[in-house]
């Protein structure tokens, strides 16, 4: 049983498809909608479609002495709260995460909320809403004090907003919000109390102020390893450049843009980690010395001197603490199983992910890729073309099955 709570941010209408996508996966749902929410979409449809008694109202949506499914007619708040699995609070606006923070009731939903233990029932808030509501101190301050009372969040995702804006406030995806109900319901895998640190997409170089060197690299790849981990119930933080899609929501994202912040960011957060995945696409070449001032056609001949940049690779596997392991990404073109053999030895890592983006479907702006995995103990796997998010759930798979191995053999 999942009591959904509704609110009044525009994509409360996708709340619709969020109630049927957890009835699909087997939920029974109860809604409670805002007064303001009820405005926009209507408490019958909710009625209709999941054949239960929504609320919205916290006195006067029972009847006097009218059966209701908690058990507390005569208290709708605890009825929503009692006898469930979870709450998904779904679109969650400014307003309710500001509530739910500072412990107010003054409708049915908050007071539902007030009347649950994050720690004995899960809560998960979708936040949707403009970027700069999002981004708000208050909202930021309100967000981070529900995650150490134990409320999990969802990152929203970036994009074209509703009001016309552009920037972090999107409804994150259905998918996205059964996938935490999973993880916090079922089980925590595997990887339950390991920490992750992932590093994916490009980094960027300056020549002026105004021209860049960068690769092509999405990110991709890293985000699925990211949420891979998550799902087999890791703590993971990602370290991304400047990328074409968004970190997945349930993970905490650092965004760097230059390779030196990246070095920086991830010194930083491998302290404590259990796996380091390096996926990103660092620049390993940087300009000797980059303009202050855009360079002009007439006082430019296009010439740069480079010099090159920290292999932050090789620094992670001298740096990381022992039993930490390592896995890096490689990117070749020619002579690329000796190539890679070369670079698993130089680099000092347990395992070296490699692909040649000249075979179709593979390697940056695909949506798939094709890759080979070199062990340090020896072995080599092949893997098909897949998609990468296929991709990253074998190679959390073919990591994880080889150290239990390892472990049971020592026993």
């Amino acid at each position: 049983m999942v009591t959904l709570g509704v609110t009044s941010g525009i994509a409360c209408y996708k709340a619709v498809d969020l109630m049927r996508d957890l009835q699909r996966a087997g939920a029974r749902v109860r809604v409670v909608l805002t007064r303001s929410a009820a405005e926009l979409v209507r408490p019958a449809l909710f009625e209709a479609l999941s054949g239960e008694r929504v609320g919205v109202e916290l006195w006067t949506d029972w009847p006097a002495g009218e059966e209701s499914e908690g058990g507390y007619a005569r208290f709708p708040h605890l009825d929503f709260a009692r006898g469930i699995d979870a709450v998904v609070v779904a679109p969650a606006t400014a307003n309710i995460l500001g509530k739910a923070a500072a412990g107010l009731a003054d409708d049915l939903l908050s007071t539902t909320l007030v009347a649950i233990d994050p720690a004995e029932t899960p809560v998960v808030f979708v936040p949707s809403m403009n970027a700069t509501m999002y981004e708000n101190p208050a909202v930021r301050a309100n967000r981070a004090v529900l995650r150490e009372r134990g409320y999990a969040l969802l990152a929203p995702g970036e994009g074209a907003l509703a009001c016309g804006e552009i920037g972090i406030g999107r409804w994150p995806g259905n998918e996205f919000v059964l996938a935490a109900l999973d993880r916090l319901l079922n089980g925590h895998g595997r990887m339950a109390g390991r920490r992750v640190v992932v590093t994916a997409g490009p980094t960027q170089v300056e020549i002026d102020p105004v021209r860049i060197v960068s690769n092509r690299s999405s990110g991709r790849m890293g985000f699925a390893v990211a949420e891979a981990c998550w799902r087999e119930g890791a703590d993971v933080v990602v370290v991304h450049g400047p990328t074409s899609v968004g970190p997945p929501p349930f993970v905490r994202a650092v965004a760097v843009r230059t390779p030196e912040e990246m070095s920086a960011a991830v010194r930083e957060e491998m302290e404590g980690a259990d796996q380091l995945w390096m996926a990103a696409a660092v620049s390993d070449w940087r300009p000797v010395e980059a303009a202050e001032r855009k360079l002009k056609k007439s006082d430019w001949d296009g010439i740069l001197r480079m010099e090159q940049t920290e292999d932050i690779l090789a620094r992670a596997a001298v740096e990381r603490a022992p039993g930490t392991t390592l896995v890096g990404f490689a990117l070749e073109t020619d002579d690329v199983p000796e190539a890679a053999a070369r670079k698993l030895r130089a680099k000092g890592c347990d395992w070296l992910v490699v692909n040649n983006p000249r075979e179709e479907g593979a390697g940056f702006e695909h949506e798939t890729n094709r890759v080979f995995v070199l062990g340090r103990d020896g072995s080599r796997t092949e893997f098909d073309l897949m998609s990468k998010r296929e991709l990253a759930r074998r190679l959390v798979d073919l990591v994880l099955d080889r150290a239990a191995a390892g472990a049971a053999a020592e026993r």
